[in-house]
């Protein structure tokens, strides 16, 4: 019988499934102000966040990394004087509100700075949002022209800003020429093959230049920059829902959005079933990927069925982030791997001829992936979906849906309207939502069609509560015949 070394899936995964999307379901955690580190650092190179930064609030376990007698050494050699109080106590509690402004989910650590960013020097290499940030900065710089904005966005950075943060940043940080940052180099975003996949990735990249510009534009830049975090969170929540169909089908999987904070009508059923539409059709691009490295493997055996089952129990399961207790059990499950494929196989008499194995084996291996995964990629898309206002409820896992909530309602207009057009009509921000994103709201062709189909009195309501929120928020405006127009944040936050 031949022989055929199986799948290692841990490695097969990175390199097939999370370098081609580029996230990682190691990392769920990342909040805001690692995901615009990391998109920043990735974009720009020049000065760093100073060590006195870091030796001021950066702790471990319990205690501080620096202690105070060194750290009032080096604020005595600080280039701008940082005066603190003399008493201890008094140190230690200014210590701490510092660490409390400079990064408020308390993730500076002696070796992994992670500052809410206000000034360019505090730009930290973050390697919690990295992979986010790398996609972001590839789609920016490749396909929307990006270079000029992220400059205009470090020369107002280093400008004076009416926040507290801009200013302790600056005393920390020195003099600092904006002249001093240039590009960086990235390389092209890995699921562009196609000219749909080049079209989304121009999307994409053209909402993150918008954001990118806001910041340029703005009263208060840091406004902005939170805009900017939650366009960085959505692109790749907007990668991961549609790359797969894309790929396997040439076109996006719709994805109807709810505004009401209801759950228990047609509609939110009918947004509720986007979703699996959307694991499934990452569920079927993963399959097909494994499919050919299963075809690659077996090559002239793809018929044998005991070389199949012999290559299923020398697969090794997914094992990153998993303690023992838990790879025990994942290798129990590859011994029953050739069960599993006795399931998907035709019985005798049913099959016409020799079968080509490579597609049930490539689904029990797809089903070996997702049940020995410590933290599946579905958990990935749902936290991060959740945090950029895309997916109810917050919390739980029951009616999950995909939804609109009042965060994102910036990085949508942005995602919709040109620098150029100061507004444009409600229906037609819609359309553009649809036609580029999936996105639904309102009765369309697409809403209409889907299982279970909410009323068009439903979706009428659905699209109107959008309106009125857009209104409520200023990003839009109301006339008396009826009428909505959008309007575009780069014209109406100019206001400096």
């Amino acid at each position: 019988m031949t022989f055929v070394a199986g799948i290692e899936l841990t490695p097969w995964f990175r390199e097939n499934v999370t370098e081609t999307l580029v996230f990682s379901t190691a990392t769920t955690n990342a909040e805001p102000v690692h995901v615009l580190n990391g998109f920043l650092s990735r974009c720009l190179v020049g000065p760093r966040a100073p060590k006195l930064a870091s030796a001021l609030i950066a702790r471990k376990s319990s205690s501080w990394v620096t202690a105070e007698e060194s750290l009032r050494q080096m604020l005595a050699r600080a280039e701008i004087p940082f005066k603190v109080p003399s008493d201890s106590a008094d140190l230690d509690a200014a210590r701490q509100l510092l660490r409390q402004l400079l990064a408020s989910d308390n993730a500076v650590f002696a070796s992994l700075q992670s500052y809410q960013v206000a000034h360019p020097a505090f730009i930290t290499n973050d390697r919690t949002g990295g992979a986010m940030g790398l996609l972001c900065a590839s789609l920016l710089l490749n396909h929307a022209s990006g270079a000029d904005a992220l400059l205009a966005l470090v020369k107002r950075l280093c400008e004076t800003q009416p926040n507290p943060y801009w200013v302790l940043q600056s005393a920390l940080a020195g003099p600092i020429d904006a002249g001093s940052f240039i590009i960086s180099e990235v390389g092209p975003v890995p699921w562009v093959t196609n000219d749909v996949t080049r079209t989304f990735a121009n999307d994409l990249g053209n909402l993150l230049r918008r954001a990118v510009q806001l910041g340029s534009v703005a009263a208060d830049s840091l406004d902005a920059l939170k805009v900017l975090a939650n366009a960085i969170e959505f692109a790749c929540v907007l990668s991961y829902a549609q790359v797969p169909s894309l790929l396997t089908t040439g076109s996006l999987t719709p994805l109807l959005a709810v505004v009401s904070p209801d759950a228990d009508t047609v509609l939110d059923s009918s947004a509720r079933g986007s979703l699996p539409l959307m694991h499934t059709a990452m569920d079927n691009w993963i399959a097909s990927k494994l499919q050919s490295t299963v075809r690659e493997r077996l090559r002239d055996a793809v018929q044998d069925k005991n070389v199949a089952e012999e290559f299923l129990l020398q697969t090794t399961p997914f094992s990153a982030g998993a303690k023992e207790k838990r790879l025990e059990r994942s290798r129990l499950l590859v011994a029953k791997t050739p069960e599993a494929l006795e399931y998907l196989i035709p019985k005798a008499g049913m099959a016409q001829g020799p079968q080509d194995l490579t597609g049930p084996v490539a689904l029990v291996l797809l089903d070996l992936l997702k049940t020995t995964m410590a933290q599946s990629y579905s958990q990935w898309f749902e936290h991060h979906a959740r945090r950029c206002g895309f997916l109810a409820p917050r919390r739980g896992n029951t009616s999950k849906r995909f939804c609109i909530e009042a965060n994102l309602i910036t990085t949508l207009v942005l995602a919709a309207l040109t620098e150029e057009e100061s507004e444009i009509s409600y229906d037609e921000f819609l359309r553009r939502l649809e036609s580029r994103f999936g996105i639904s709201v309102g009765p369309t062709e697409q809403t209409r069609s889907m299982t279970p189909r909410a009323s068009e009195s439903e979706l009428e309501l659905n699209r109107d509560s959008l309106a009125d929120m857009l209104t409520r928020l200023g990003l839009a405006r109301a006339y008396s015949d009826n009428t909505t127009e959008v309007l575009n944040p780069l014209k109406i936050w100019n206001a400096r």
